[in-house]
């Protein structure tokens, strides 16, 4: 494995200058029919398991302060177990105005989020304690992903792994 990039300014940089080599990745990778999806996800849960261990989010917390956090009832629950006040008053007095109707946070960053940490990281919401998520389908989200590469250094270092290695990968399956 290559050296990890982690500085945000460059990964921003380096997203954009690999944008088209990230979609021909994808392209490579949903327009062969002969590929095996579980193939893939393995491939890319291989490649990203060491860079995923290697990169200490919370000194970055990008995601939080950029991404969109949505906010369902179990996540709901989870976080009032957590701050020990009712699902209704998590609604009015934590996220007061903060949860659209559909229950997306409207404020960036995350109204959890205490410097670079999550202040309720043990009850987070669903969609934080996926992101980034690469499988299932890792060549159907590759849309996402492939967003996401500007914003995150685990999905840039992936991505950027990836190009490196598909096709070995490809010739190989």
């Amino acid at each position: 494995m290559t050296s990890l990039i982690t500085d945000l300014e460059r990964i921003q940089q380096l997203a954009m200058q690999q944008h088209d080599a990230f979609e021909v990745l994808r392209h490579m990778l949903q327009l062969d029919d002969d590929l095996d999806d579980k193939k893939v996800d393995k491939w890319i849960n291989q490649l990203a398991a060491p860079i995923i261990e290697a990169i200490d989010c919370t000194l970055c917390a990008n995601c939080c302060c950029s991404l969109d956090v949505y906010l369902v009832e179990s996540d709901a629950e989870r976080l009032a177990w957590e701050v020990h006040i009712s699902i209704d008053e998590i609604v009015e007095r934590k996220a007061a105005n903060q949860v659209s109707e559909w229950g997306k946070f409207r404020q960036k960053p995350c109204i959890f989020l205490a410097g670079k940490l999550c202040s309720v990281y043990e009850h987070r919401p669903e969609t934080c304690r996926t992101y980034p998520q690469f499988t299932p389908d890792f060549r159907w989200v590759l849309d996402d992903v492939i967003e996401g590469a500007s914003l995150c250094p685990i999905i840039y270092n992936v991505l950027a792994t990836a190009i490196e290695q598909v096709d070995d990968f490809i010739k190989n399956s």
